[in-house]
């Protein structure tokens, strides 16, 4: 990692009554992050930014809340409407792999260069709601804003595991510890074949997907 180091991201989902449904899994992420970066960590000062980014929101609305935390144990944090989402979501494959057990593939963080070239092709198009990693032996892997499960034929789902190289989405968690998910290891040939796609996050839940043609 070079001397300036990334900022750490979380983007919550905060319903229009002003529940935060995933909040303890956030804050479980975010320290479990400065634990293994070497960052400081405060709880009190993040959700003291948390607080005051939406004193200043809309509300009764949903919400999407941003919180940057840096390795000097600083927050800044903003909050927005969230516009509502029709399904099933669009989602295509990525034309490059994601790179090989990069220490920061596990972490969200300000940097995700392996994201740049998906960011600008959702942008481009934007019926699209992700674009889908696999890696250089064809495993699924994980969307640039999102989770990815497939449906066997016995109607159960299964996400790719979190070994190092993929970031541990707190809605994925959610659903793990729930039972509704479970981890394998999957490839493309799975994808192709599922009788069923979702992704999820944390912004937008669980939510049906569909695999269409990259667009030219």
């Amino acid at each position: 990692m070079s001397q300036s180091k990334p900022e750490l991201i979380e983007t919550l989902r905060v319903d229009a009554d002003g529940q935060i449904p995933l909040l303890e899994l956030h804050l479980e992420r975010v320290a479990r992050s400065c634990a293994e970066l070497g960052y400081d960590w405060d709880a009190q000062t993040w959700l003291q930014a948390m607080h005051t980014a939406l004193g200043q929101a809309p509300i009764n609305t949903p919400l999407r809340l941003r919180i940057l935390w840096n390795a000097k144990a600083s927050a800044k944090a903003e909050a927005q409407a969230l516009p509502a989402l029709e399904g099933p979501l669009q989602l295509c494959l990525s034309k490059t792999p994601l790179p090989a057990q990069d220490p920061l593939l596990s972490h969200k963080t300000t940097h995700r260069p392996w994201y740049q070239d998906a960011a600008a092709l959702l942008e481009k198009h934007p019926q699209l709601f992700d674009v889908i990693f696999l890696d250089t032996q064809n495993r699924v892997c994980e969307g640039s804003r999102s989770n990815i499960y497939i449906q066997d034929e016995q109607g159960h789902w299964w996400t790719p595991p979190a070994q190092g190289w993929l970031l541990p989405g707190v809605q994925r968690q959610a659903l793990l510890n729930s039972g509704l998910a479970r981890e394998t290891e999957l490839f493309l040939d799975d994808l192709l074949h599922a009788r069923a796609i979702r992704v999820s996050n944390a912004l937008r839940g669980w939510q049906n997907a569909l695999l269409v043609q990259n667009p030219v």
